[in-house]
């Protein structure tokens, strides 16, 4: 029996781990699908060793010890960055690790307390054939995950008011899949409630039904975010207002603007307007520009944080082929993202090669943003990693996307480098303009 326990926990293991894997792949350069990650990485090592001490003998306790505490600390650890993805989603909170804020400073020190009582776990032989973990290490184990669904629950309810519906529907997704996890330690929880040691109990009822709610938790946490219902996407920011007069380009939600140009500056400049002045439309006239970009921490009264159209001012992407540092300097760009097409490895770079994680990027953010705007500049180097074809297909998708969310996308590209007939399927559906020609710009000038 001992055997078919630990073959089925490697198995709700890996389930886990492979729903881990996929929401990192699924969204990429996420804090959340990081958190994640690590959490779905130390359930996999807790189910892999949970089972293991229970075949040592009694004369070799320390053994048995040191495998029974690698079991709890990887199970504290995978409870502690469960509970964390609670600061940083569905509503991204600052984290700061060096130095550390607040939130960094609590998630360092969660993870120090989950080691630190894990050390405290021994193996209990006092039961004739069935070992145990001792009482201490049951009550840490039960205890700490109802500390972790209440603190996940709390940080997750606690940001309704902010999220958008497709975040509430992730945080939904997200504590199913964690409220499952935990109530499959109710028969651990009985046991130290009663404070009686049953065979049963240990040697049968609780490993199988923590086999059972791991595995279907992993599954929930898979399918949900293959479905696109769990979205861990990084939260769109804002820059700090520049000025407080209006923008001075126009452009529409649910709009694909493509811009025909050799070098994309008109697109960037328009980009940047946009980003750091108020919207063309705003119907608050005494909007002021912010002195910080910390705006979460400013009580003071701010239409743009009380509008009722947008409910925040414009979020922005970027997709370039550009250097990302000489974007920033060039454009006075701080915190909005941007992503650096290219075959190099890093945090922020994206394989061109890799149409779909780009395409997961793009619809991902227009899908969260309630006042977005992407800037796609790249579009002749991604033909030259895919062919045309494929280039469009996703471009269709991404135009699909905009016009169905509160976005809008910018598509820089150079005419020299498409036939007339590549040009015309680029330009369908979309607003062209062609700033050199003075074409379009009516419809964008404010």
């Amino acid at each position: 029996m001992v055997d078919l326990i630990w073959i089925g926990s490697v198995g709700a293991g890996a389930i886990c781990l492979g729903a881990g894997m996929l929401g990192w792949m699924k969204n990429p350069q996420s804090k959340a699908a990081t958190v994640f990650m690590l959490a779905m990485i130390f359930v996999f090592v807790s189910m892999t060793t949970s089972s293991l001490f229970t075949l040592i003998d009694s004369d070799r306790k320390d053994t048995a010890d040191s495998i029974a505490k690698t079991s709890l600390i990887a199970l504290l650890l995978a409870q502690t960055f469960l509970w964390e993805i609670g600061i940083v989603f569905p509503v991204e909170r600052t984290i700061r690790i060096k130095p550390p804020n607040f939130a960094g400073g609590v998630m360092i020190a969660g993870v120090i307390i989950a080691i630190a009582l894990g050390l405290l776990a021994t193996v209990d032989y006092s039961h004739g054939d069935t070992v145990i973990l001792d009482p201490t290490g049951l009550r840490i184990k039960v205890a700490y995950t109802a500390t972790m669904v209440i603190l996940a629950t709390a940080f997750v309810l606690h940001s309704r008011d902010r999220e958008s519906e497709a975040q509430q529907q992730s945080g939904i997704r997200y504590l199913l899949g964690l409220w499952i996890f935990a109530i499959s330690g109710i028969p651990y929880a009985i046991d130290v409630l009663s404070n009686s040691s049953i065979d049963f109990v240990h040697s049968t009822l609780a490993p199988v039904t923590l086999v059972a709610g791991t595995a279907l938790s992993g599954l929930i946490f898979a399918f949900s975010i293959a479905r696109g219902q769990m979205v861990m996407r990084t939260a769109p920011v804002q820059e700090a207002m520049l000025s407080s007069s209006k923008a001075s380009f126009k452009l529409l939600h649910r709009h694909v603007y493509l811009i025909e140009e050799e070098k994309p500056n008109f697109t960037f400049n328009m980009f940047a307007d946009i980003l750091k002045r108020r919207c063309f439309d705003c119907e608050n006239d005494d909007s002021f520009p912010c002195e910080s970009i910390e705006c979460s921490t400013c009580k003071l009264p701010c239409p743009c944080r009380e509008c009722s159209k947008y409910r925040n001012r414009t979020q922005g992407l970027i997709i370039t082929r550009q250097f990302p540092n000489d974007v920033r300097s060039g454009h006075f760009i701080q915190t909005t993202p941007i992503i650096w097409l290219s075959t190099v490895a890093g945090n922020d770079n994206m394989d061109p090669a890799k149409m779909s994680l780009l395409t997961d990027l793009l619809t991902n953010f227009m899908e969260k943003s309630s006042n977005g705007v992407v800037l796609m500049d790249g579009i002749e180097y991604l033909v030259t990693s895919n062919d045309f074809a494929r280039m469009l297909k996703a471009v269709d998708r991404w135009t699909e996307t905009a016009m169905t969310s509160e976005s809008r996308l910018l598509i820089s590209v150079d005419p020299r480098a498409f036939s007339d007939r590549e040009l015309a399927l680029l330009e369908k559906n979309k607003v062209v303009i062609k700033p050199s020609e003075d074409d379009g710009l009516d419809a964008v000038m404010d």
